[in-house]
């Protein structure tokens, strides 16, 4: 495969350049021509964007088994490769020029005296180009000039790899290097949905599937009071930004209140975990079929909880219709803690809080799908059926990690009631009395909306902010001034509830 500079930089530049040689992880070097040239390709845009979202001016060529990086800030540019999937390795690369095998080895001495004194080390060479000598002679002169710094050779586990490969005239040292994150190019499997709620095992589950080459979109399910928005979205920020620069994740919110509503008030306790899974399974189904995604991705670990019992996950299952991953299906939590750590989102995880428990109580283990259908069947609640969560689904709000901030509000989102606005509650009548001057229910906002006066100005609440700005935007789009208030009924101020 030809080289192919995909980003370039002046002729000033390169003088002061210096190479990062990016080793490819082992996986890709097994696939056939075809796909390995679709996964180079991959790969190479990858580290582009990840280069450019740091503000790392720089130049990529692909090579059929490598990348090369020509940069003028090689620790900034190594930190950043380093966490682009599909990647096995980073290495500073010094150029050394040579006209005879002696000369080369004089070079190369200065180069790694230092760095095996008193440690065990191999010499590893690759020839790339005839030079007149084989790698073998110049491993045997380099480490018999290398051995009085050393404390020995060691072959097969060395403390300390003196790398070296041989061009047409030139040498290449390969110096600094990094652990590169492996798996396979993001982006080279498909899509998937992936069930968020910023804790330690969702993050985990996603960067394992992120690793494997999938992109994902996040869905968070906001279940009203017992949400923890800000927390989830600084966690999917974090986890975006350290390990996808240029490709983030796009973030999706979606109004499950009223499914939790109606699970706290006709409900069997001890199955509402079980039945409130299953509508996150709907939801994150739903937004599949809407976005062309395959599968969903979850952070379940088995016997974890109540909700990821053997016979609950297949109760929940069958709610799904598209496949589910679970990466995290046979870790426990210490594994699972270990590996937040690893990848940087342990610290913003350990600030969320358990999502939501409406379960007082015991809860069942063991739940059959044909007791849990016949349940829902049973409460005969419209939030629970498939058709109103598609509605929700559709209603979903789109979150930019990148301009997010905590405590941000989108547009239409006020703290306070704006002067002369008539206050409706758009929440069913059976969540509460009425909160504001009039009651204008969700479930039938298409026949209400109309009888509203254009020219006054509304401002909508809700128990959390989610339907109320979904019915604040549609009267926008009216030509109607429409507020939502963050933070539903409970920030209303008492003088106009």
């Amino acid at each position: 495969m030809n080289p192919q500079t995909l980003v370039h930089g002046d002729d000033s530049d390169r003088a002061a350049e210096r190479r990062l040689l990016l080793r490819l992880a082992g996986e890709i070097g097994t696939k056939s021509s075809r796909t390995r040239r679709h996964f180079l390709a991959g790969l190479t845009r990858n580290a582009e964007a990840a280069l450019a979202r740091a503000g790392v001016r720089a130049r990529v060529a692909s090579e059929w088994t490598r990348l090369v990086v020509s940069t003028r800030d090689p620790e900034a540019a190594r930190e950043v490769l380093a966490r682009v999937f599909g990647v096995h390795s980073v290495h500073e690369a010094a150029p050394v020029p040579f006209t005879s095998l002696q000369g080369l080895v004089e070079a190369l001495v200065p180069l790694y005296a230092e760095r095996v004194r008193g440690r065990s080390f191999a010499i590893r060479c690759k020839r790339r180009a005839p030079v007149g000598f084989s790698s073998q002679d110049l491993a045997v002169q380099l480490g018999a000039a290398l051995l009085p710094f050393a404390r020995r050779v060691d072959l097969s586990d060395p403390e300390v790899e003196v790398a070296v490969e041989l061009h047409d005239g030139r040498a290449e040292a390969l110096l600094e290097s990094s652990p590169g994150a492996g798996g396979l190019p993001l982006g080279t499997g498909g899509r998937a949905i992936g069930l968020f709620s910023g804790g330690f095992d969702s993050p985990v589950a996603a960067w394992r599937v992120m690793r494997r080459g999938t992109e994902l979109d996040l869905l968070i399910c906001d279940l009203g009071g017992c949400g923890q928005m800000d927390q989830a979205l600084a966690v999917a920020k974090e986890l975006a930004l350290r390990w996808t620069p240029g490709r983030e994740p796009r973030f999706w919110v979606v109004d499950l209140a009223p499914v939790v509503l109606a699970l706290t008030q006709r409900a069997d306790p001890r199955l509402r975990q079980i039945m409130l899974r299953r509508a996150m399974y709907r939801a994150g189904s739903a937004l599949a079929e809407d976005l062309d995604a395959s599968a969903l991705v979850t952070g379940e670990s088995l016997g974890q909880v109540s909700t990821q019992t053997l016979g609950n996950i297949r109760a929940c299952e069958q709610a799904a219709t598209v496949p589910v991953l679970r990466p995290l299906i046979g870790m426990g939590k210490d594994e699972i803690i270990a590996q937040a750590r690893s990848i940087g989102t342990y610290e913003v995880s350990a600030r969320v809080h358990e999502h939501c428990s409406i379960s007082p109580g015991r809860v069942e283990t063991w739940a059959s799908p044909a007791r849990i259908d016949a349940a829902e069947a049973a409460i005969e609640a419209e939030p629970l059926t498939p058709e109103w969560i598609h509605a929700a689904v559709r209603r979903r709000r789109r979150v930019d990690l990148l301009d997010w901030t905590p405590g941000a509000l989108p547009d239409l989102v006020v703290t306070s009631v704006p002067a002369g606005a008539v206050v409706l509650d758009v929440r069913e009548p059976e969540e509460g009395p009425l909160a504001g001057d009039r009651r204008l229910p969700f479930s039938r906002a298409a026949e209400l909306l109309d009888q509203l006066d254009p020219d006054r100005t509304y401002l909508l609440v809700c128990a959390s902010g989610q339907r109320s700005y979904s019915l604040a935007r549609e009267l926008v789009r009216r030509g109607v001034t429409a507020w939502s208030l963050a933070g539903g009924v409970g920030a209303l101020p008492p003088h106009a509830a």
